[in-house]
């Protein structure tokens, strides 16, 4: 990263997401203070779907050479995104939809609206990820970059929008090879897969090497 004044999140040792304690975290490192090979990862304390989704990015750059790690923060998406603005953290992994609600509430308003009065096709449809994934890029700052959407639906709680899991990241602190990587990741993904993994966080844990065996099930090469 490159702000050496960036506040540096250390994922402790052992560490548990708050409130389910059957969820095994592996260790990650602590980040020195500007050390700009590192990719910063956030995941809320608590969210078990995003950490597992963190685990699958962060192994993913991990296995093809660039050092990633996922950081825990009490926070929510609103913090998640301040801290990308600000270049305190590298890579957010949130729903396509409330990034659009974020980034361009006007213009999210407007495609809720259209998108409730659909009733002839499937609202799951690649029409609609599309659409809602176009508009975001288009509504991102200059110094923000999202990969591809994945086909995994996530923040099932929020149906205003299609929101299909997507990860965007600081233009400068990841190159075109990590973006494949991350576009491999999302491409390989869809909601069962997401659901499956999230089970079996939450009852035998999940590490590296869980995430890199469903990666490499997928066709992963490192």
């Amino acid at each position: 990263m490159k702000n050496v004044g960036k506040r540096i999140l250390v994922l402790a040792l052992g560490a548990s997401v708050a409130g389910c304690s059957t969820l095994s975290q592996e260790p990650s490192p602590p980040v020195p203070l500007g050390y700009v090979d590192t990719v910063q990862i956030v995941s809320p304390n608590g969210d078990i779907e995003s950490f597992v989704l963190g685990k699958l990015y962060e192994t993913a750059l991990v296995e093809r050479g660039r050092s990633a790690s996922v950081q825990l923060i009490d926070g929510d998406l609103d913090e998640q995104l301040s801290m990308l603005r600000d270049d305190s953290t590298d890579l957010v992994i949130a729903c396509s939809g409330q990034l659009l609600e974020y980034y361009n509430p006007d213009l999210a308003s407007e495609l809720a609206v259209e998108y409730a009065n659909q009733t002839a096709f499937d609202k799951n449809s690649g029409e609609w990820r599309e659409k809602v994934y176009d508009a975001l890029q288009g509504s991102l700052p200059y110094s923000i970059v999202a990969t591809d959407p994945s086909n995994a639906i996530g923040c099932k709680d929020d149906t205003s929008l299609p929101q299909n899991i997507v990860p965007i990241y600081r233009k400068p602190n990841l190159d075109r090879g990590n973006r494949d990587t991350l576009n491999f990741v999302s491409g390989s993904l869809g909601t069962n897969d997401l659901e499956g993994l999230v089970k079996d966080a939450q009852t035998t844990g999940t590490t590296s090497e869980t995430a890199l065996d469903f990666l490499l099930s997928k066709g992963f090469s490192r």
